[in-house]
């Protein structure tokens, strides 16, 4: 019985041969180790990969947010070194660094309010003018071009004026604004002669430019040379008293 149950083998010049089956069995098992390998492969190269990205992104967080705290340091030097040239500025006006605050604010919304009412004025005055050209008349005179400029105690303003004589510019000063209002010639300097260009000022014309500090308005001083008008206006600067606590 036990002889029945051995599988045969084919004996070749002493070398033992395998069955066909067999053959299949070594050959399937050869295949399948082989694609076992492969798939390991590829996993420990997937598994490479993935390290590989997570390490990048840990080294991209790491520099965002040394960038994000170099951002934030210079963001706070800033933000100190305004805070000081505030104190420094408020203090010279014998203000509180709020009162400063509160004061450019209104400054500033003076100042835009200003330059709203001179950009309606002038679109206007352009309109009548157009309306004017049309029936060749003299245009009417443009607004003078002006600039604002102050230090810690004086307020500057300058026009370019040309055209005229200093007898014919006025100067109207209050705490906070100046009106300028210049008179130009009403006709043409050649008669009976008809416009076919016309870019120059005729007539009268007057501008309010808004100040934004408090000037001292009887020690204000102007000056017109070279068709530029300068006027200098002390600023209005409280005293500060300091007082000595008792014990």
């Amino acid at each position: 019985m036990e002889e029945k149950l051995k599988k045969p083998l084919h004996v070749k010049e002493g070398k033992v041969i395998k069955t066909p089956s067999e053959e299949n069995i070594t050959s399937s098992v050869t295949v399948q180790t082989s694609k076992d390998k492969s798939i390991k492969e590829k996993m420990g190269d997937k598994k490479e990969n993935i390290s590989n990205k997570i390490h990048e992104v840990k080294e991209g967080a790491t520099q965002k947010k040394e960038d994000i705290q170099e951002g934030i340091s210079d963001v706070q030097k800033e933000a100190k070194k305004t805070k000081e040239e505030y104190e420094k500025e408020s203090e010279k006006e014998g203000m509180t660094p709020a009162e400063k605050v509160l004061s450019d604010i209104v400054t500033r919304f003076r100042q835009g309010t200003g330059q709203i009412n001179d950009a309606i004025s002038d679109y206007n005055a352009k309109s009548e003018d157009d309306k004017e050209n049309k029936g060749n008349k003299p245009k009417k005179a443009l607004k003078p071009l002006v600039d604002v400029l102050e230090t810690n105690d004086t307020v500057y303003l300058i026009a370019d004026i040309s055209g005229v004589k200093k007898d014919n510019i006025s100067i109207g000063i209050s705490k906070n604004s100046v009106e300028l209002t210049v008179k130009y010639k009403e006709d043409p300097e050649i008669k009976d002669a008809k416009f076919t260009q016309k870019e120059r000022s005729y007539g009268e014309t007057n501008r309010t430019v808004k100040l934004s500090s408090e000037v001292k308005v009887h020690e204000a001083k102007a000056n017109f040379r070279n068709c530029t008008l300068t006027i200098t206006l002390p600023k209005v600067v409280e005293d500060i008293t300091k007082v000595d606590i008792d014990d």
